[in-house]
């Protein structure tokens, strides 16, 4: 047999075809069908953290006693507890006011938990986005919470934080009042 009918006698060959095209494509069907399962976790983790901080946000706007910092950090639990997450979570509770003559939102106080820095006026501006627009003298709590998720199988991302951030008012009181002193100050009086 000639030299050139053993190369048209192999190009013609299609034996095994369906092994080599298997074992080529195999590895990008095991990429995609885990892939799938870290999306769909990562969609579970933001969907949680999402629902845990509308429940935070509704406890605080029914609350009309003094929040303390150990009530904040109490509040972090719960938010472990909601979500379940074994990584690190962290939450931002800040209150702003909006002043009709000054046509400004004054923040009131903020407090986060877990080394995260709590909004002070020159960073009021960080949240100001997701506030809706309120009457005077309207009230707002505003709820941060960071929730890690680091994928079971790094396919396809990094670690990283969802964020979800809940606007919401006082249900039962004019105002939510903070207070780091015992007893607490005068200037913040809630209703009881």
């Amino acid at each position: 047999m000639s030299l050139a009918k053993r190369i048209r006698h192999f190009l013609q060959d299609s034996r095994a075809t369906l092994s080599v095209e298997a074992v080529l494509i195999f590895p990008l069907l095991l990429w995609a069908y885990f892939g799938m399962f870290v999306l769909f976790e990562g969609y579970r983790t933001l969907g949680a953290n999402t629902r845990a901080s509308y429940t935070i946000a509704d406890l605080l706007s029914r609350e009309t006693d003094w929040v303390t910092p150990s009530y904040v950090d109490g509040l972090n639990d719960v938010l472990d507890i909601l979500t379940q997450s074994p990584h690190r979570t962290v939450l931002r509770i800040t209150v702003i006011k909006y002043n009709n003559d000054t046509d400004e939102y004054e923040l009131q106080w903020s407090h986060a938990t877990d080394g995260m820095d709590k909004i002070v006026t020159g960073t009021l501006t960080e949240i100001m986005p997701f506030v809706p627009i309120m009457a005077s003298p309207g009230v707002a709590i505003v709820v941060e919470t960071w929730m890690a998720f680091e994928p079971f199988m790094n396919i396809t991302l990094d670690s990283f934080y969802f964020e979800s951030i809940v606007v919401t008012r006082p249900r039962f009181g004019p105002q939510l009042c903070f207070t780091a002193l015992t007893p607490p100050a005068p200037e913040c009086v809630p209703s009881s």
